[in-house]
């Protein structure tokens, strides 16, 4: 239990085994002690108060670089607004080159296909009304249209029969090309005239078909409207569920961890028990003297039988390995149930921190909706033309104005990755907060806004340097992916040895991403522990992790479970709920159509919840970790036996006869 939440500086006279270490201590006074492999590492021993209060501003030049970085963000995208043009982009081109709606087409915005088949869908024009009749008396005679090359008029020429004739007796389509149909059509993205004629070769799909699927889609939207209250309260019991969860995690964890072990040993043993008498069976077909089995059906057993006695071999080996694997990592299974535990006391005890993500994809959302708005003119900035083949537009680049489109989606992954960043560090920095102040070292109450202002007063630069480093590999990742799209598009399927050299190249960058996210994270651990710079906490952080390998294996294995687990749970009942409600509640199930698609809707907002609330936990889980790790490294090198600090789980685990043995050893 907690002794004292009282907000105090956090290093303060602080009781050290059964010595002090006061504030005059200098940060360079540094003690060197042997690591679990025996390698010398250096330790502040002031971090046995927890995080360190005395920290100066790290990496100025990262964040000096980064407000460039922004600068020139914003100079694009004023450039991208007052000469970028993307409507000139979307709209649709006559066989002239010139866009309808704009130029000297300002008066005729919709494109009309003159003939309405497929060899002639570039005989096009530009016009102001779709023309849309109730009859043939009705049916106009000539269109208000901009001529082009191609339609040098707009009046009705459209002569069917003889074309046909025409074509059955000379094989030539020359007739056509002057050809200007007058048809029904609707208005398509309130850019194109599409023919209504068309659609007639699907008459009976039309009326079967296409009326049942409007009238299913109509149900489904109408269903949505119906069960809104429902849907908001959803938002509600999907973070009521993730605090339920956190709870029974906190109770459960060992039971399930322990029960999936047993689970796997039993199947393991079953395997290896079925393998063995296959092999048996095997063996008395072959040894079998009564002549009940043919000669084929012993050959065959032969085959089978020498097959399931290695099997079963091999099989009895992994049973060895797995029941000797698990008496030599017994006690690292047992923290990492023990870091899980206390994870999810840390979220508990900080109610607050489950807002942290929520607000984080807020501002996210808001960043990528502005992103995707000013690419459209950053990329419509270039030379936009018809080509007169194709209704639609191409555009050519500068040299510069490519490096500013690289730049702009650079830009867009560096903001994200820094926002991200900080989401981590605060979390992280919370909990280190939180797992000191247990034991009486204070800073606990307002640990989730001393991390906001740590990050902002002291760390900005390094949350840059590391959010730089990850923008980079996703852009090389981006790179690649450009590059096999125009190697396909070049040279087709055919050269399959560049193709499997990308796809690898991009598989190696993918898994890089990963191990870069993975390092980021606890280099954030570090400078929310040490205030160090960002390059020495991801050096201390990499060699800390190399020294607890298997700790850290376990714990984001055995955490990384528990997860998924939470993600897939917290999505489930929440979907059962809403659908128990919307299908059992006479005030829903007199109104909807079907549950199908709201319940779809659910499950995806649930989700989405579940995967905010559960990133918290994934963090908490090595910030706990590393917190154990130097509080065990720092009160050895006090005469202590092991960590000291550490929350009541940890201590749980930590006075468990074994390990009490262990330290008496």
């Amino acid at each position: 239990m907690r002794k004292n939440n009282k907000v105090q500086p956090a290093n303060q006279v602080q009781v050290v085994a059964q010595g002090t270490i006061s504030p005059e201590i200098s940060q360079k006074a540094l003690t060197t002690i042997p690591d679990q492999q025996g390698n010398q590492k250096q330790l502040d021993p002031r971090l046995i108060a927890g995080p360190l209060a005395e920290r100066g501003c790290t990496d100025i030049l990262c964040l000096l670089l980064f407000i460039a970085g922004m600068a020139i963000l914003i100079f694009i995208s004023k450039e991208a607004y007052s000469k970028g043009e993307p409507k000139r982009l979307l709209a649709m081109y006559d066989p002239n080159g010139v866009p309808c709606g704009f130029d000297t087409n300002v008066d005729y915005p919709y494109l009309y296909f003159a003939i309405p088949f497929g060899d002639y869908f570039n005989r096009t024009v530009c016009v102001k009304e779709c023309p849309l009749y109730a009859d043939e008396t009705s049916k106009p005679t000539s269109l208000d249209c901009q001529p082009n090359n191609l339609v040098k008029s707009c009046d009705q020429k459209c002569d069917a029969a003889s074309a046909l004739k025409t074509l059955a007796t000379s094989n030539s389509t020359a007739i056509f090309k002057d050809f200007v149909c007058i048809f029904n059509s609707s208005i398509l993205f309130d850019r194109v005239c599409y023919p209504d004629a068309l659609l007639a070769l699907f008459d009976n799909y039309q009326e079967y078909g296409s009326q049942f699927a409007m009238d299913v889609l109509t149900g489904y939207i109408e269903d949505l409207t119906q069960t809104k209250e429902a849907i908001y309260c959803s938002f509600a019991v999907a973070f009521l569920m993730g605090i339920i969860y956190l709870y029974f995690t906190r109770l459960l964890a060992g039971v399930l961890v322990w029960t999936s072990i047993f689970l796997f040993l039993v199947g393991l043993g079953f395997g290896t028990y079925w393998c063995h008498q296959q092999d048996l069976y095997y063996q008395d077909i072959m040894n079998d003297t009564t002549g009940k089995y043919t000669v084929e059906q012993t050959n065959k057993a032969t085959d089978n039988q020498l097959t399931f006695q290695y099997l079963t071999y091999v099989m009895y080996a992994i049973c060895a390995f797995a029941v000797m694997g698990l008496i030599c990592i017994f006690n690292k299974i047992r923290l990492a149930i023990a870091v899980i535990k206390t994870a999810a006391m840390c979220v508990k005890d900080h109610f607050l921190l489950i807002f942290v993500p929520q607000i984080t994809a807020i501002v996210l959302a808001g960043l990528w909706f502005w992103w995707i708005y000013t690419a459209a003119y950053v990329y419509a900035v270039g030379d936009i033309k018809g080509t007169g083949s194709s209704p639609f537009a191409e555009v050519t680049h500068t040299e510069l104005q490519i490096q500013y489109i690289w730049y702009f989606i650079f830009g867009g992954l560096w903001i994200n990755a820094f926002i991200q960043a900080i989401n981590n560090f605060v979390i992280a920095s919370t909990c280190c907060f939180w797992y000191f102040a247990q034991q009486g070292a204070g800073g606990d109450e307002r640990a989730i806004s001393q991390s906001l202002y740590r990050v902002f007063r002291y760390h900005a630069g390094s949350l840059a340097f590391g959010s730089l480093i990850l923008a980079i590999v996703q852009l090389i990742r981006i790179m690649l992916e450009y590059i096999r799209y125009q190697t396909e598009k070049v040279a087709g399927s055919e050269n399959k040895a560049v193709k499997c050299l990308l796809r690898c190249l991009s598989c190696c960058m993918a898994c890089f991403e990963r191990f870069i996210r993975f390092l980021n994270n606890n280099a954030y651990i570090m400078i929310a522990l040490t205030g160090k710079n960002f390059c020495s906490a991801a050096k201390a952080a990499f060699e800390t992790i190399w020294a607890n390998s298997m700790r850290f294996s376990l714990v984001n294995g055995i955490g990384g479970a528990f997860i998924f687990v939470g993600k897939f749970c917290i999505s489930i009942v929440t979907l059962m709920i809403f659908y128990y409600v919307i299908t059992t509640m006479d005030y829903f199930k007199e109104k909807i159509f079907s549950p199908v698609f709201p319940c779809i809707v659910v499950f995806i907002i649930a989700y989405a919840l579940a995967v905010l609330f559960m990133s918290i936990y994934g963090m908490a889980c090595d910030a706990v970790l590393l917190c154990f790790i130097f509080d065990e490294d720092l009160n050895k090198q006090n005469g202590g036996q092991s960590a000291s600090r550490c929350p009541e789980t940890l201590k749980e685990f930590l006075e468990q006869p074994e390990m009490a043995n262990l330290k008496q050893a």
